[in-house]
């Protein structure tokens, strides 16, 4: 019920922008009429079972002025770029160099239409400035809730370079750069908000589209979404690649890519989106997180000290790490010092494990994984001589993610199992 509530505002709220944005001085009165009525009964039919995309122009087919030259990505209704250096937009109804397929990058049919975007997201040496593009929600997105986020790119032919890391940011408030320049992030709370692929690779592809495809859980109303490459030079994957037979023209030390069919929509179950696919496949690699242990000679109070003991798993596994026994050492010693408290062991998965768990209820290789974790921790507390009725275990699931995104690194950081002393 609540998803359809949710589903339901946001239809409305999106028609509502849609018919603000409809030129009335081009239309009659009751043309005007008869759209509103056509908007208003879409916002209620089949709402339970198709969820509008949030991007208004999707595929740049809506258009105000004329495309002649590069750095014109605001042709495309509702687009611009965050910086001074425009991205690029491309037709195949218009000539050189902003034609389509063939144009001054390479060739490339549109995926959707007659239009596509076209962005600079790496340069060799940062010698290029990067491009951006970027474009305001029909509605702000709702707290909590998991969208499902695609766009599709090709790398131009031209490009010397492909890299990985292309994603969407979403915000509550556009970005804005002024002058031209990089869009870099160094802070984790705004990785938070930038979606990647599941499987961040390398779009390497010359030839065709590829679709970049995540999940995103709303912080609440994010209004804004921009596309580029958000990484500082040292943290992208970088393949260089050779010139391709049969074009002219000098490669560019650069990964230039094609952007077309843009979709955000809301959705009930991360089965809803097509890349949950290759998110159901879990990835079996080691993958753990770890941090630093904290040196406890400090002014801590005891249950920030317990706080700082968080345990970290491998996918899909319950087994402790020996990164971690030196911690767990430490805080046997912490509670034998403390003999008066009890202690909360809280065990928790990741959001592709619990799905898995859910499309596999006989997996005895999930099922219970967070209890399990739970588990494993306190029986080696006990074996460290700490008696059992002190220390009690709880399974959250995926209920209580500390990192609401689907990288590798957010998954790898819900893995866990949390300590609480009990008051």
């Amino acid at each position: 019920m609540e998803f359809i509530l949710i589903s339901l505002l946001t239809k409305l709220s999106a028609s509502l922008r849609l018919l603000n944005l409809i030129k009335i001085n081009k239309l009659k009165m009751m043309k005007n009429l008869m759209l509103a009525t056509i908007l208003a009964a879409l916002c209620f039919q089949g709402y339970s079972q198709d969820v509008s995309n949030l991007i208004l122009n999707p595929s740049f087919e809506s258009t105000s002025g004329k495309l002649k030259k590069l750095k014109q990505i605001n042709i495309a209704s509702e687009w611009d770029s965050p910086t001074a250096l425009k991205a690029d937009l491309y037709s195949t109804e218009k000539d050189l160099p902003v034609s389509a397929p063939v144009n001054n990058r390479g060739k490339e049919y549109p995926m959707d239409g007659d239009n596509y975007a076209g962005i600079l997201a790496y340069s060799y040496n940062n010698k290029e400035p990067r491009t951006y593009i970027q474009t305001q929600l029909l509605s702000p997105m709702s707290k909590g809730v998991e969208y499902c986020v695609k766009f599709n790119v090709s790398l131009s032919d031209l490009s010397k370079y492909a890299i990985n890391n292309l994603g969407m940011y979403f915000g509550k408030e556009p970005l804005y750069l002024e002058g031209k320049g990089d869009i870099i992030f160094q802070k984790e709370d705004e990785f938070r908000n930038v979606i990647t692929n599941v499987e961040n690779k390398v779009y390497n592809g010359r030839y065709n589209w590829e679709t970049v495809c995540a999940m995103y859980r709303s912080t609440g109303k994010e209004s804004y979404v921009t596309i580029g490459n958000f990484y500082n030079n040292k943290d992208v994957k970088v393949e260089k690649l050779g010139k391709l037979d049969g074009f002219t023209g000098t490669q560019a030390p650069s990964a230039y890519y094609y952007i077309d069919q843009v979709e955000v929509f809301l959705i009930e179950d991360i089965s809803d989106c097509d890349c949950s696919n290759q998110m159901n496949k879990i990835n079996t690699e080691s993958i753990i997180y770890h941090k630093d242990l904290v040196k406890q000679d400090g002014n801590y109070t005891l249950n920030e000290l317990v706080s700082m003991g968080t345990v970290y798993f491998d996918v899909t596994r319950s087994s402790i790490d020996k990164m971690f026994i030196e911690g767990l050492d430490k805080m046997v010693d912490l509670l034998n010092e403390n003999s008066d408290i009890k202690m909360e062991i809280h065990g928790h998965t990741d959001k592709m494990e619990f799905s898995a768990i859910k499309k596999d209820p006989e997996n005895e290789l999930l099922i219970n994984l967070g209890i399990n974790r739970a588990n494993k921790i306190k029986n080696y507390l006990v074996k460290k001589g700490i008696s059992e009725d002190r220390l009690s275990t709880f399974n959250h699931d995926a209920s209580q993610p500390v990192s609401a995104s689907y990288s590798e690194l957010s998954l790898a950081k819900n893995r866990r199992v949390e300590f609480k002393i009990v008051d």
